[in-house]
């Protein structure tokens, strides 16, 4: 019996230790359950359902719960808030750490700070620094090391150094973003000096893709030593994960409709990870329920921001739908009505700026507030033919999402070099000419360089219009309804004759 007691006492030591990490990236304001894209009769998502499953699928003392950044700028509870329900979400939850996201900087960077003050929540971003020096805002943190039993785990955030590109210069004025790679690197070293045995990052820099040379899976393979990424930026549904070398890379999509769960098998002696795994929860409301509590703050945000944008002004007879790599309906609906208002020849719209559809039936305020919750004014400017072509061929470049555009069309071959992929380019029904002069109207963040659209720095006479994009967008609705799908065509791939 004693023999018998001592093996099963041996086998208990020997026993792995298992270290669960949950994770959210990109909940971008998303607090409310709403109807599944393809289950529409079912719900998905918000702060209720994500309580119950944390609750759900944690482990006391052996369970981590972190985020990849992009809080709160989506939606009208997010932002009219400047993001208080998700500091309220992160606080009661008690989340382990979150990264910063590219969108926190969007109300400039006194308001991330009053953010950061209301949080009891770690804010890590290891290669944010105060412009010339190397010492790091004291709102945030480079690292932090949590024990799991008596294994040591650190977590460091990581942001883009595309931020330049991503905000407006005056929201990131004083700030400097350090090297991903080298920032990657000296941290993992600082961390295993200070005795971490298993190393998380959280990285607000995207996976790769046809326009993104650089991601996590590069930064996994040039920064060894990073056990788990939890990646965001990219909104990828990584239902299986990533691996590259020893590093396993996640992500869960965006607007909070799935929770990321990785296991990690850490074998005590060695101290080393052993084994690991991950899969995407959905949240979905009718098997999961919602957290009492959560309901009660989402509603205080809906009775003090919500029901003023719940007001019908319009209707749409289709789903207009958005891409952000091609041409969509969204786009062409978004530019079309763009050049209605401002009567320009030609009327331009960032990818990454459409976030959402406008679907059948009818429309709101807050669904026109979802297709542009960012506060970007209407520029309007004169531009030559030659630096129109060059926003074409900035829009067919990739990594930042396609142009979408009103009043004009091309061909490209996706094949050529960048930079020289515009083929047939018309505005109405005459070809564009290269010195000719013609009438632009665009959202600031881009006329500004956002995305490195950097020909508009070149245009001239540009007037800035006191009304948001969003609010001709409503104009738009009231004036038109009910809306049609608008006709398509104008980017075409063609291979190269």
């Amino acid at each position: 019996m004693t023999s018998l007691l001592l093996l099963l006492s041996s086998a208990a030591l020997a026993a792995n230790i298992q270290l669960t990490v949950l994770h959210t990236n990109d909940i971008h304001g998303a607090i409310f359950p709403r109807p599944d894209r393809k289950e529409t009769a079912r719900m998905v998502g918000g702060a209720g359902a994500l309580a119950k499953a944390v609750a759900r699928n944690t482990q006391p003392g052996r369970t981590l719960l972190l985020d990849g950044g992009d809080w709160f700028q989506g939606t009208p509870e997010g932002s009219l808030t400047r993001g208080r329900p998700l500091v309220e979400l992160f606080n009661a939850l008690k989340y382990d750490g979150v990264a910063i996201g590219n969108h926190e900087f969007d109300m400039g960077e006194a308001e991330l700070k009053a953010l950061a003050a209301g949080l009891k929540v770690p804010v890590l971003a290891a290669n944010l620094y105060l412009a010339g020096k190397d010492e790091r805002p004291a709102y945030v943190r480079p690292f932090i090391i949590k024990k799991v039993g008596k294994i040591k785990v650190g977590v460091f955030g990581l942001l883009t150094t595309r931020m330049p590109e991503l905000a407006f210069e005056k929201n990131i004025a004083g700030l400097r973003f350090a090297d991903e790679v080298e920032t990657a690197k000296e941290t993992v070293s600082e961390l295993k000096a200070a005795g971490a045995d298993v190393i998380i990052a959280l990285t607000h820099i995207g996976l790769e893709d046809k326009g993104r040379p650089f991601g996590d899976e590069t930064l996994a393979a040039k920064a060894p030593g990073i056990d788990l990424i939890i990646g965001a930026h990219s909104h990828t549904y990584l239902f299986e994960p990533r691996v590259v070398g020893e590093t396993l890379i996640v992500q869960s999509g965006a607007n909070l409709t799935h929770l990321g769960r990785a296991v990690l098998e850490i074998d005590p002696s060695s101290r080393k990870v052993v084994s690991k795994k991950g899969e995407l929860l959905k949240l979905w409301v009718d098997e999961l329920g919602e957290d009492e509590a959560m309901k009660a703050m989402t509603r205080k945000y809906q009775d003090e921001v919500g029901r003023s944008l719940d007001v019908v002004i319009g209707s749409s007879t289709v789903s207009i739908v958005r891409a952000r790599d091609r041409e969509s309906g969204m786009g062409d609906w978004m530019t079309d009505c763009l050049r209605k208002w401002s009567k320009t020849q030609i009327a331009f719209q960032n990818g990454g700026g459409v976030r959402t559809d406008i679907l059948a039936g009818p429309v709101t305020l807050r669904t026109v507030f979802e297709v542009m919750p960012f506060d970007n004014y209407l520029v309007t400017l004169n531009m030559t033919g030659g630096q129109v072509k060059q926003i074409f061929e900035r829009g067919v470049a990739g990594g930042i999402g396609m142009i979408q555009l009103s009043g004009a069309r091309f061909t490209y071959d996706p094949a050529a070099p960048a930079m020289s992929r515009v083929r047939d380019a018309f505005v109405g029904k005459e070809p564009l000419r290269e010195n000719e002069v013609y009438s632009v109207s665009a959202p600031d963040f881009i006329v500004q360089g956002g995305d490195s659209y950097d020909a508009f720095a070149e245009g001239k006479d540009k007037a800035y219009n006191p009304v948001l994009v969003r609010d001709v967008l409503g104009w738009c609705v009231r004036e038109t309804s009910p809306l049609a799908q608008p006709e398509g065509g104008r980017i075409t791939a063609a291979t190269a004759q």
